[in-house]
C-alpha cells in the first residue's frame, strides 16, 4: 500500500485520518504544519500528501508551492481538505491539486486517496 503523510493542525482530524488510512493498509506519517510536512515530505518520499488549508506555519495553499518548486517533491500528489468556499478562487489556482470539503466522511476520504493513487490511463 502507500506511504501517506497527513498534515493537519487539529490534532482530533489528524488522528481520525491516520487510522482511517491505517485501516486501509496504508502507511502513515504525520505533520502538525506545513513547514514539518515540507521536511518530512523531501526525507520520507511520501507517495501522497493529504493537508489541511488553513494552519499556522505554512499554510496548505503554501505546502503546494514549496513542494512543487522542489525538483524531489514536485511529482508528490496533493489532496487539499478545506472548508473554504470555492468562490475564494483556490480551486482554479492548481489543477493538479484535489480538495476534499470539509466536513467529509472516512468513505470520502478513502474514495479520494484511492482515485488519486490510480494511475490514469494514458
Amino acid at each position: 500500500m502507500a506511504k501517506i503523510l497527513v498534515v493537519d493542525d487539529q490534532d482530533d482530524l489528524r488522528t481520525m485520518m491516520l487510522k482511517a488510512l491505517e485501516g486501509e493498509g496504508h502507511q502513515t506519517i504525520e505533520a502538525d504544519n506545513g513547514l514539518s510536512a515540507l521536511t518530512l515530505a523531501k526525507n520520507y518520499r511520501p507517495d501522497l500528501i493529504i493537508s489541511d488549508v488553513v494552519m499556522d506555519s505554512g499554510s496548505g495553499f503554501m505546502l503546494g508551492e514549496w513542494l512543487r518548486d522542489d525538483p524531489d517533491t514536485t511529482e508528490i500528489p496533493l489532496i487539499l481538505i478545506t472548508g473554504l468556499a470555492k468562490e475564494a478562487g483556490a480551486w482554479k489556482s492548481d489543477p493538479s491539486v484535489v480538495y476534499i470539503t470539509k466536513p467529509f466522511g472516512i468513505r470520502e476520504l478513502v474514495s479520494t486517496v484511492t482515485r488519486t493513487l490510480t494511475p490514469k490511463a494514458k
